[in-house]
């Protein structure tokens, strides 16, 4: 039995939809209903502690997607105490009712990418687990700290709760990446803050199954992405322009991904399966 907040949104019913596939019971949590009414659906506004406790009562795992997705349309402090709050009431809730396995979505952001003030030095690729976080907008800092405070958490529990933060990237359909990621293909300037790294959404949804199923004890973060960037150019050829001093730690083939998915593919049998290079419309 399985919750997922944010479940309407273009991720979160994703996720939805290919929990369900995977026969797992799903209740999504969101302030506005599904697209389409797959599976129970509950009226829930994650910034309210009780609310929580009344819907996830008898879960068995939560996947965390409800968040302001980006630091635009929304003033910092409101982007700060919506995700941060939801995040810690969500773990609260978890801790106390003695659920096992949360997922939460958090995001390459925590690198301090792409709402950053000043330019951002990363310092070798592909990027991995280990390097440093660097946030400094509200939307990467509540990211950042909604990592810490799972690690809270699990520190709480004492083994009795574990927590899958997953690092993702812009995420799109193939309807979405044709009208607002393509353009960049003129433009890779345009990209060069996101990584050029994209994610479907249905690999969002075999991420977060993987998450919920896999055998992990206290706290991981985990990036996953797409294969390759959205991107015709080779990588190699983007990063000495646009991160001249980074350092380049392997041989990019092509468009490879600037992000390392190794510890994906390692600790949950991630690997993505859908690319913009082989949506109907290319």
């Amino acid at each position: 039995r399985i919750v997922v907040t944010g479940g309407s949104g273009l991720a979160g019913f994703a996720v939805v939809r290919h929990l369900l596939e995977c026969e797992h019971k799903v209740i999504s949590l969101d302030r506005v209903p599904l697209p389409e009414p797959i599976t129970e659906y509950r009226f829930v506004d994650c910034g309210d502690l009780g609310q929580i406790y009344g819907a996830c009562d008898g879960a068995d795992a939560i996947v965390h997607l409800a968040a302001i997705p980006r630091p635009i349309n929304h003033t910092p402090e409101q982007v700060f105490r919506t995700n941060v709050m939801a995040t810690f009431n969500v773990l609260e809730v978890a801790a106390t009712l003695g659920i096992s396995r949360v997922v939460y979505i958090s995001s390459i952001s925590v690198l301090g990418l792409p709402f950053s003030y000043t330019p951002v030095r990363l310092e070798y690729f592909p990027v991995n687990e280990d390097h440093p976080r660097a946030p400094q907008d509200a939307y990467a800092l509540s990211k950042t700290l909604g990592e810490d405070i799972a690690v809270a958490f699990v520190r709480r529990a004492a083994g009795r709760l574990s927590v899958v933060s997953l690092r993702l990237p812009w995420i799109h359909t193939p309807e979405t990446f044709k009208t607002q990621l393509t353009p960049f293909w003129e433009d890779p300037a345009g990209g060069a803050t996101n990584l050029w790294s994209y994610i479907d959404t249905r690999d969002v949804g075999r991420a977060c199954m993987f998450s919920v199923e896999a055998d992990i004890t206290g706290h991981e973060e985990i990036f996953v992405c797409a294969n390759n960037t959205f991107m015709k150019q080779d990588t190699e050829q983007l990063i000495r322009e646009f991160y001249p001093e980074a350092k380049i730690s392997i041989d990019f083939e092509g468009n490879q991904a600037l992000i390392d998915t190794a510890k994906a593919k390692a600790m949950l049998g991630y690997e993505a399966s859908y690319s913009w290079e082989s949506y109907q419309w290319n």
